[in-house]
């Protein structure tokens, strides 16, 4: 079958370049607009189940007073700049800024009443949210409103971000729309409150425009004086007519396992991140896309064993351990570590080691100025979800993960999980959302973290949620859907490794197989034991979408895109990280003589091809690349193979030279050990605009560890499947709706046919495979 998607090296195609206009009025760019009264209007989005879990009953539990290091803590921190979404019917931005304040941080003379503050009133065309006016009428006078989740609002000073967006205005020299700030949460211990700013811009129609914004916090006694006072942060608005530009990252922080060494001979955390941030200045992206790992919580266990003791104690068994307490001592503890570490990882606060530092100073530039828009991996901590069930139902391990959720939540998402679903438009029972880049891209991402257990990544019920919302957000417009999740959807799959891994390491020889593998490593981590006497290797194997627990699970998910691939005539794209590696792949139709292209068009080749869809791996931004010996492993276990009866999975030769133009290492041209990130165009192949497709480059580090090298690109053409009646010559017939909630364990059996997904009989996750009619 003839491919018509291209990979090669060169340079990137050109994008619109910056420019500016004046605003429209009520002239609106194709796509957007008041709906097309003959096209039926999507139902109002659906409310689910709050995903904060209740923490398990608490007890307190007496310990010495741990003697905290003295830090030097700022009163205010931020900006984070999010995406939220866009509004095609009134051609509308939405995006949110996230500071964190702290008055009694600021010097005594620092500290004015609120009542002496009048520097900003409601003026015309200003924009307050989420505060009361004083008594004079100024908005800066009154607090904040208050909300659930433990805010203290006695004479604080409400932020407010300054915004002009006229592409000429900036700080001083025209009037700003001003946008007020709602509390979220005050932290217990350091009294650091959370503050959101909801921002919404008009789209400018032709030219895309750089936006100046600055934080007025009116606590600070010199940023009331001067606007020269207050650093300037700017980010690029698309315009409607603009081809959205994307970038792509995973892993942002090194892991503590990474020896000085190689963080030595990768010249530290900052030149990947450094080429990211130079392509920004002179192309600025639209969208920040983080597929996790943007905050790395393995350091909870360490940091926090002081309290955790009683569940870490050596010797003591997994069953034991689910019946320790969590405590208020360790409620406190942990929740001071996660914002501590946040405020280390991503602003410096308390120290960073020297090959951390300039990462650090571009993750906050880039979080500045990008808007972002994120999914957790690690943000709990790094295989959360994954282990056994005694210890996934622990209360210590459902404290930690009720903890990190929060923090993730405010940080990465500014809310707070009693707010995300019901004001914030986030799906189902974790943080899934569904987000549009104009009229033909939207995003849809998954959240496989917070809702995974050893047997499913994402509930029944969240899918159900997810799927009903793909149908009323997506615009009949779109012509690409792009997946992110954390974890690729198409790689390798484990079950020879798992056997492997598992016999290597009952025979006892971990280190000889490592040292056979690659004789200058002589171990490898993969083959080590965890804290909890679990095999490293089977949580690390378990987290994947290809591991054999979630084969079902995989199946419905390729399937019901599948099918909205099939009707909507949508180009779905997996991009995801975690892995640490580059790495491409497919999803294709098998060709078949029997089948008459004429009646089934994904015969045709890719571009008619529904069941055709590009997975893009990228490898961590900052992360060390993954080792020779787990490449080669996952190169043994990524051999062509079914998906099923009418679908191709398989890995793409991308890398068939290395950065230096010499051959790869061990001639692996599908899977490459080094640093990146990704960028991903709209692109008009057609040059019509009518059905953009999606351009993406693989940034790969070059061989001395100082920038990038010449991109990967591959070429992604929007799908033209044209809606013909359903053939009934022994195809699976599709189905139009995609559920759980007829499901029994008996009907999975009957009904998986050739998915494969049947041997876990009535198990709750033996998916029901859609679009299989046996």
């Amino acid at each position: 079958m003839a491919q018509q998607q291209q990979i090669t090296s060169s340079a990137p195609v050109a994008a619109p370049g910056p420019g500016y206009s004046s605003r429209p009025g009520t002239t609106f760019a194709p796509g957007y607009g008041p709906p097309n009264p003959n096209m039926q209007a999507p139902p109002p989005a659906r409310t689910s189940m709050d995903a904060n879990v209740r923490p398990p009953p608490m007890q307190h539990q007496q310990h010495p007073p741990l003697q905290q290091p003295s830090l030097s803590l700022p009163p205010l921190v931020g900006p984070l700049l999010q995406f939220v979404n866009v509004e095609l019917e009134r051609a509308l931005w939405h995006g949110s800024v996230l500071v964190l304040t702290n008055e009694s941080l600021l010097p005594h003379g620092a500290r004015p009443l609120p009542a002496q503050n009048t520097a900003h009133s409601n003026g015309p065309g200003s924009t307050h949210s989420g505060y009361s006016a004083g008594p004079s009428g100024s908005g800066m006078h009154g607090g904040p409103t208050p909300v659930a989740g433990g805010v203290q609002t006695t004479n604080l000073h409400v932020p407010v971000v300054e915004v002009w967006d006229d592409g000429i205005h900036g700080p001083g020299t025209g009037k700003p729309k001003t946008f007020a700030a709602k509390a979220l949460y005050t932290e217990p211990t350091y009294k650091y409150t959370f503050w959101r700013i909801d921002i919404t811009l008009p789209l400018p129609q032709e030219s895309e425009v750089d936006v100046a914004y600055q934080v007025f916090w009116g606590a600070d006694e010199t940023a009331v004086q001067s606007h020269s006072a207050r650093p300037t942060y700017s980010f690029r608005l698309p315009a409607q007519a603009s081809q959205w530009r994307m970038c792509v990252t995973s892993n942002n922080q090194f892991s503590r396992t990474v020896p000085e060494a190689a963080r030595v001979s990768l010249n530290g955390s900052g030149p990947v991140f450094r080429d990211l941030l130079t392509k920004h200045k002179t192309n600025p992206f639209h969208v920040w896309i983080g597929t996790g790992g943007q905050f790395n919580g393995e350091g909870v266990w360490d940091d926090c064993e002081h309290v955790l003791r009683p569940f870490l104690l050596p010797g003591l068994d997994n069953l034991r351990r689910s019946r320790v307490v969590w405590t208020t001592d360790m409620v406190a503890a942990v929740e001071r570590w996660y914002l501590l570490e946040y405020l280390r990882q991503w602003f410096g606060v308390g120290g960073n080691s020297p090959h951390e530092m300039e990462g650090q100073s571009c993750f906050r530039q880039a979080a500045e100025t990008i808007p972002y828009s994120f999914t957790p991996d690690s943000e709990i901590f790094p295989g959360f979800g994954s282990y056994i069930p005694v210890l996934q139902s622990s209360p210590v391990f459902m404290g930690l993960r009720s903890i990190g959720v929060k923090y993730f939540a405010l940080f990465q998402a500014h809310t707070m999980p009693t707010l995300a679903h019901s004001e914030h438009d986030f799906i189902g029972e974790g943080y899934h959302s569904i987000k549009r880049l104009g009229p033909y891209t939207a995003l849809l991402t998954l959240d496989t973290r917070t809702e995974r257990h050893l047997a499913g990544i994402i509930d029944r019920h969240s899918y159900d949620m997810l799927f009903a919302e793909l149908e009323a957000r997506v615009p009949m417009t779109a012509t690409n859907l792009i997946v992110i999740a954390s974890n690729p959807i198409i790689f390798p799959r484990t079950k020879n490794f798992e056997m492997l891994l598992r016999s290597a390491n009952n025979a006892g020889l971990t280190t000889l197989f490592s040292y056979a593998v690659n004789g200058r490593q002589a171990r490898n981590h993969w083959m080590d034991k965890d804290r909890f006497g679990e095999s490293m290797a089977v949580t690390r194997l378990n987290d994947f979408w290809t591991s054999a627990a979630h084969k079902s699970e995989r199946s419905f998910v390729v399937h019901a895109l599948q099918e909205f691939s099939r009707r909507r005539s949508c180009r779905v794209t997996f991009a995801s990280g975690h892995v640490n590696c580059l790495s491409s792949a497919h999803f294709r139709t098998y060709t078949d003589s029997k089948f008459d292209p004429r009646r089934h068009p994904e015969q045709r080749g890719f571009v008619s091809d529904f069941r055709s869809m590009i997975q893009l791996t990228v490898s961590g931004l900052v992360q060390e690349p993954a080792d020779g010996l787990t490449l080669r492993a996952y190169h043994f276990a990524g051999k062509s193979a079914p998906f099923d009866m009418y679908t191709e999975e398989k890995l793409y030769h991308t890398f068939n030279v290395d950065v230096n133009h010499l051959p790869p290492p061990n001639n692996n041209q599908k899977l490459l050990g080094r640093r990146s990130y990704g960028i991903i165009i709209e692109h008009d192949f057609d040059n019509d605009r009518q059905r953009p497709g999606l351009l993406s480059f693989f940034y790969v580090e070059n061989e001395t560890c100082t920038g990038t090298a010449m991109p990967y690109i591959i070429r992604i053409p929007s799908l033209r499947f044209p809606h013909l009646p359903v053939a009934n010559e022994g195809r699976p017939q599709m189905k139009h709706s995609v559920s759980y909630r007829n499901y029994t364990g008996a009907g999975a059996l009957q009904n998986n046919g050739s998915s494969g997904g049947g041997e876990l009989g009535g198990d709750p996750y033996s998916y029901n495979v859609p679009g299989m009619d046996n």
